[in-house]
C-alpha cells in the first residue's frame, strides 16, 4: 500500500538558532550543509554571544516541517554546534536593520527627511546628491520604508537577516 500525504505542510520560512562555539571554520561547515542539501538560506546573520567561546547564529530558511526538522537534525550533528533552536514567531522578538542610500536632490529632499520621520528613521549622512538612512523594525516595516523610497533613485541597500531572541 503507497502512503501519499494529501495535505502536506504548507512551506513557510523558519528562523533557526545555532549556538556555536565560536570556533574558525563553523559558518564555512554550516554553508556546506546547506549546500550539499541544496536547501537555500535566505538569510544569516553571526556573532559572538555574552560568553566568547561561543557565537550565535540565525539562519531564515524556507521550506515546509519535514525539512526545517531535517536541517535541525543535520546542523545538531555538526562539530562544534552546541544547540539548535527551530523558533517560534509569536514567542520572538524579531528585528533587521537596514542601511539605504537614496539620490537625494533639491526637490526630493524635505520629502525623503518626511518618509524618514514617518518611520522614525535616522538620517545617518547628507550629502549634495544622495542620503543614508538607517532603520530598524521587521521584514514589513523594513520593505514598505524600500518601496516607498523606491520612486526616488535606490543607490544602495544593506540589509541584515533576522535577529531573533525569545521573549
Amino acid at each position: 500500500m503507497e502512503y501519499t500525504n494529501s495535505n502536506p505542510s504548507p512551506e513557510k520560512e523558519y528562523i533557526l538558532s545555532v549556538l556555536a562555539r565560536n570556533r574558525a571554520g563553523v559558518l564555512l561547515r554550516i554553508a556546506g550543509l546547506f549546500s550539499r542539501r541544496c536547501y537555500n538560506i535566505l538569510s544569516i546573520v553571526a556573532a559572538q554571544t555574552e560568553d566568547t567561546e561561543y557565537s550565535r547564529i540565525l539562519i531564515v530558511v524556507s521550506g515546509d516541517d519535514r525539512i526545517v526538522r531535517q536541517v535541525d537534525k543535520q546542523l545538531s550533528k555538526l562539530i562544534d554546534i552546541v544547540q539548535v533552536d527551530v523558533l517560534e514567531r509569536e514567542k520572538i522578538v524579531e528585528r533587521e536593520h537596514l542601511l539605504l542610500k537614496v539620490e537625494r536632490t533639491l526637490q526630493t529632499s524635505e520629502k525623503l527627511v518626511e518618509i524618514a520621520n514617518i518611520f522614525h528613521a535616522n538620517i545617518l549622512n547628507v550629502e549634495p546628491d544622495s542620503m543614508i538612512l538607517e532603520l530598524t523594525g521587521d521584514a514589513g516595516t523594513i520593505n514598505s520604508f524600500i518601496e516607498l523610497y523606491n520612486p526616488y533613485n535606490v543607490l544602495r541597500i544593506l540589509r541584515t537577516g533576522a535577529m531573533a531572541m525569545p521573549k
